[in-house]
């Protein structure tokens, strides 16, 4: 055999062993490790832990409901409580699937779980009674809490053995609303020019209405602008701070916790004397309707 015909020979082995390591090579999709979770998931071998990890699969959440100590649930970004502590009891075994039925009606039979499962915490804690103390003074229950490091956290109470009633409404409108702000921050919801024609963002704003029932033209409510709703649904206000409406994207989310905050039949009847709120709420609808998701349906909640 001549040179010629061995280094022929020597390519097509080259070639041939290219080949085959290119085969033997294939990427390989990893398998999602756990080693960087704080917790051991699933936490027990109970019927409500096969729920949790089916969630986990849909959502992309943890449920963790057992070891949340004091120093897991007082992380957070800002601490807008420096002088008060968070603290929480365990969720009795027997509460479990309880707590999990509250979720899964309140929440996340809301959700589909495609399009929302990026938007929600790596950790979602189920504790009982969890509320601030403030200098050894107990404060009020809090039934949810959305602005942890990288959790929310869930919270019924019990007492003597049977679970007490809470505002489990005010429970899902403040997870929906972490859900659709968190998404809204990532760019996933979109606000239509449509919803700023005809909006007034220059001029200062009053709330009053006179005695013969009319309000001057640079009235909040003339001007297309509802109240102001709190991130904790506790409470609204009347909108007065023009700087405020005016920040980037607030009006837009002023209307979603309004919304949420007020069932269909009052909104409408809040507010059809001001015909641009009504424009601008039907378009905040169609945004979310255009995205599977019914605003008016999680202010109403389930009707079981």
């Amino acid at each position: 055999m001549n040179m010629k015909q061995i280094y022929k020979t020597l390519s097509i082995l080259a070639l041939a062993l290219t080949a085959s390591a290119c085969y033997k090579e294939e990427p390989i999709v990893p398998t999602p490790m756990r080693d960087d979770l704080l917790f051991e998931f699933p936490q027990d071998n109970q019927d409500y832990d096969r729920r949790i990890q089916k969630i986990q699969e849909e959502y992309g959440t943890y449920i963790i409901y057992k070891d949340i100590d004091q120093n897991l649930l007082n992380r957070a970004w800002i601490n807008l409580y420096p002088s008060m502590t968070l603290v929480a009891e365990p969720v009795k075994q027997e509460h479990i699937n309880y707590y999990l039925d509250q979720l899964q009606t309140h929440l996340f039979d809301y959700c589909d779980s495609e399009l929302m499962k990026s938007y929600f915490p790596k950790y979602f804690f189920l504790v009982n009674n969890l509320h601030r103390v403030d200098n050894g003074t107990a404060k009020n229950h809090m039934v949810a809490k959305t602005d942890g490091v990288d959790f929310w956290a869930f919270s019924l109470k019990e007492k003597d053995g049977a679970m007490q009633t809470v505002n489990i409404r005010q429970a899902r409108l403040v997870l929906a609303y972490a859900l659709i702000k968190n998404a809204f921050d990532e760019g996933k919801i979109e606000i239509p020019d449509s919803f700023y024609e005809g909006v007034d963002y220059g001029n200062v704003i009053y709330d009053a209405i006179y005695s013969d029932g009319t309000v001057h033209e640079w009235h909040y409510q003339q001007r297309g602008f509802v109240k102001y709703v709190q991130p904790s649904f506790e409470s609204e206000g009347r909108t007065t701070d023009i700087a405020v409406v005016a920040s980037s994207g607030e009006d837009f989310l002023m209307y979603v916790r309004k919304i949420l905050y007020t069932p269909p039949a009052q909104f409408i009847s809040e507010h059809t004397r001001w015909e641009l709120i009504m424009k601008r709420y039907q378009i905040v609808l169609d945004v979310f309707n255009d995205l599977g998701i019914d605003l008016s349906a999680i202010s109403e909640g389930p009707t079981t």
